[in-house]
């Protein structure tokens, strides 16, 4: 009986951790959402408009207090428009400040001030101006 007990037990931990694991690594999951507060092009000597990073002011997925993060935009970096639960492919151009969005990262975060790392998608939700 008591093996048996055993065996259960193990098996819903089992369970348990595959679950978490399918959780933590689906698509759909957003590492940090926030408001964009800043745009930084490649060069600003020149006169161009290439957006290289974002300054966000949001919340990390699983973090109780705000902090503003750069966020570097590179050739790997999607960009989307949300309408409901469907997702539009969009520009970098598209991105301005005040828009509300939600970041997928890619790769570790540098710990400078303020804190970087690389964007995977950029989901555009809304505008708040």
């Amino acid at each position: 009986m008591r093996v048996i007990t055993v065996m259960v037990l193990l098996f819903v931990l089992f369970l348990g951790v595959v679950y978490g694991t399918f959780t933590a690594t689906g698509s759909d999951r957003v590492d940090m959402s926030g408001v964009i507060i800043g745009l930084c092009t490649d060069n600003p000597q020149e006169d161009t408009t290439v957006i290289d990073s974002l300054l966000v002011e949001g919340y990390q997925s699983g973090a109780s207090y705000p902090q503003n993060i750069s966020i570097i935009i590179n050739k790997n970096t999607t960009v989307y428009h949300k309408y409901g639960k469907n997702l539009v492919k969009a520009s970098v151009a598209d991105l301005h400040p005040g828009q509300k969005i939600e970041i997928r990262f890619d790769g570790h975060m540098l710990q400078t001030y303020p804190p970087q790392i690389n964007a995977s998608d950029v989901i555009i939700l809304y505008d708040l101006k």
